[in-house]
């Protein structure tokens, strides 16, 4: 839930404090670093429990690191090339987010699911993946549109 509510505090601090304050560019490369590094370590740590107290397949999780790791691709390259040719989407985020189907909220509801549902996490699992590849083509979609 900490995670859900950071993005909008900085926002939010941000609107009142100077514009060019480097500390929310900073804080911004490391959200983006601290969720990827839990994306992974919730599906890691979840497969490994799930297969181990469960008899779950193992692959369902790995399509979400493979979907986490697409969807991820398109909205960091997207928002480096973005910037770079000054067609970034100023949303009042740190990078030039193209939002989609599977965000924030999704994801904490996903994890949060894996957790309080253990029993079902290989089929959620399967299900969370198919959000996200069709969010990261969404994404690429968006993208195209943009950059043309």
């Amino acid at each position: 839930m900490l995670d859900g509510l950071d993005g909008a505090l900085a926002r939010r601090r941000r609107t009142r404090d100077a514009e060019d304050d480097p500390h929310s560019e900073l804080g911004g490369f490391f959200d983006i670093v601290a969720d990827f590094v839990v994306y992974g370590g919730t599906v890691l740590g979840v497969a490994l429990g799930a297969t181990a107290a469960y008899e779950a397949p193992w692959w369902p999780f790995m399509l979400v690191l493979l979907a986490y790791y697409l969807n991820g691709t398109v909205f960091l390259a997207f928002s480096s090339i973005a910037e770079r040719t000054g067609r970034q989407i100023d949303d009042g985020r740190s990078l030039s987010f193209l939002g989609r189907i599977a965000e924030g909220t999704e994801t904490i509801v996903v994890h949060s699911l894996w957790l309080i549902l253990p029993w079902f996490a290989w089929q959620i699992a399967v299900v969370w993946a198919g959000f996200v590849l069709v969010s990261a083509a969404q994404r690429v979609v968006a993208a195209v549109r943009v950059l043309r």
